[in-house]
């Protein structure tokens, strides 16, 4: 399938560094999800890759697509963030309608054709017309999604796309992402710390650690959670405390 994103030695932080020198892979149509514990620089990592942040050392590179987007450029990927992110005052159409209004020289109709069919994509082609408020939290996602879609990014960047959400919501959600990785050849990147999510639709993985400040642990979620020694993957996989030594 081919490497979409290679990161190299990479330092995040501010001033301090959170993470330092890491590097992995990502390969094309895969799930890849980043996992850790709160304030292991998660977040952070996801910033840079998405180009919102200078890294302190190294190089993000995506391959065949060009670096992260600058001001006056189209953007390379779509980035769902945690809260969605939505125009309270547009309608969910609109809204997805916004990458292509900037970015594209699309006619007025042939533009919202293509917003509606992403919308169609997710499932709420019947909520174009409904503002954010006036759908639920799953569907706000949804929304969110499909904005990313919206200019046929083949990589899409998530933060915690269940966050908030139900146990039905969130397993309908984690089945949307995985009809766009394997359906569409999408590559998804996710920050995330939803166990029964990671199990159900990454491919790999990579467990970041506060005090290592750096990767702990790589590859399938199945071979982590069952073949793990190191007793922070253990702790993270079977939800238990970690014996800290006093």
């Amino acid at each position: 399938m081919g490497k979409v994103l290679q990161v190299r030695d990479v330092s995040v932080g501010y001033g301090e560094p959170l993470l330092e020198e890491i590097s992995f892979d990502v390969q094309r149509g895969e799930v890849f999800a980043v996992l850790g514990g709160s304030g292991c620089g998660k977040s952070t990592l996801l910033r840079t890759l998405i180009g919102l942040q200078e890294p302190l050392a190294g190089r993000v590179h995506f391959t065949g697509i060009g670096p992260p987007a600058r001001a006056m450029e189209p953007p390379s990927f779509g980035v769902l963030f945690q809260s969605s992110a939505l125009f309270g005052s547009s309608t969910l159409l609109q809204n997805v309608l916004l990458p292509l209004q900037k970015w594209t020289d699309l006619p007025a109709d042939a533009a919202a054709a293509v917003a509606m069919g992403r919308l169609r994509l997710v499932g709420l082609e019947p909520f174009a017309h409904y503002l954010p408020s006036e759908v639920s939290g799953g569907m706000r996602k949804r929304a969110g999604i499909a904005r990313a879609l919206a200019l046929d990014a083949p990589i899409l960047f998530f933060d915690e796309p269940s966050a908030g959400l139900d146990p039905v919501t969130s397993a309908e959600l984690d089945e949307l992402i995985l009809t766009l990785a394997k359906g569409l050849m999408v590559t998804i990147v996710l920050v995330t710390h939803e166990l029964p999510s990671i199990l159900r639709i990454a491919d790999q993985c990579i467990m970041l650690d506060r005090d290592a400040r750096g990767i702990i642990a790589r590859g399938s979620p199945k071979d982590l959670a069952e073949r793990s020694t190191d007793a922070r993957v253990r702790a993270f996989f079977r939800r238990q405390p970690l014996a800290r030594s006093r």
